[in-house]
C-alpha cells in the first residue's frame, strides 16, 4: 500500500508536472501566434486539462502538511489541548469539505459520460478527465483522512501574528 509520504510525493510531482506543461503551452502558444502567426492547435484544452491535474494533485502535499494558509491570532491565548482540537476541527473540516466536493462531481460526472460530451479542440471526452480528477479527490481524501486520525507526520511551522511586521 502507498504511504502517505509517497503518495503526496507521487501527488506533488504529477502537480509540477502539470504546470510545467501548461507553461510550455501558453509560453510556446503565444511566441508562436505572435511570430508566425499558427496558434498550438489544442492549446486551450491542454492547458484546462493541465489546470484540472494541477489543482487536484497539488492539494494533497498541502494538507499533509498542514502548510495552508494559517493565521495565528488566538494561539498565544489558547492552552495546547485547546489547540490539538481546533487543528482536530480544522481536519475534520478539511476531509468533509472533500468528501462533499465527490458528492457534488459526481452528477456532472455521470451526465458527461452518459450524454458523451467532448472537449473544445480536441475532442477528449469529458468523462477521462472526471476520472482523473477523481483519482486527485481520492488521494486527497486519504491525506485528509490520515490527518485527521493523526499520522500525518510533517507539521509545517506556522507564524504567529506578532513575529511578523506589518
Amino acid at each position: 500500500m502507498l504511504s502517505q509520504d509517497r503518495l503526496t510525493r507521487l501527488f506533488h510531482h504529477i502537480a509540477s508536472l502539470a504546470i510545467v506543461v501548461m507553461m510550455l503551452t501558453v509560453v510556446s502558444d503565444v511566441v508562436l501566434r505572435f511570430a508566425f502567426n499558427t496558434p498550438v492547435q489544442g492549446a486551450y484544452d491542454v492547458v484546462g486539462f493541465s489546470l484540472l491535474i494541477m489543482v487536484f494533485f497539488g492539494m494533497a502535499p498541502v494538507v499533509a502538511k498542514r502548510s495552508e494558509i494559517v493565521i495565528d491570532l488566538i494561539d498565544t491565548f489558547l492552552p495546547p489541548r485547546a489547540l490539538g482540537f481546533l487543528k482536530w476541527i480544522a481536519s475534520f473540516g478539511t476531509l468533509v469539505f472533500f468528501v462533499f466536493l465527490g458528492w457534488s462531481m459526481f452528477g456532472p460526472a455521470r451526465d458527461a459520460y452518459t450524454y458523451g460530451d467532448r472537449s473544445l479542440e480536441l475532442g477528449v471526452p469529458q468523462w477521462t478527465l472526471w476520472a482523473i480528477a477523481f483519482v486527485g479527490l481520492a488521494g486527497n481524501i486519504w491525506v485528509a483522512l490520515q490527518r485527521l486520525i493523526g499520522k500525518s507526520h510533517d507539521q509545517a511551522e506556522t507564524i504567529s501574528i506578532s513575529e511578523t511586521k506589518l
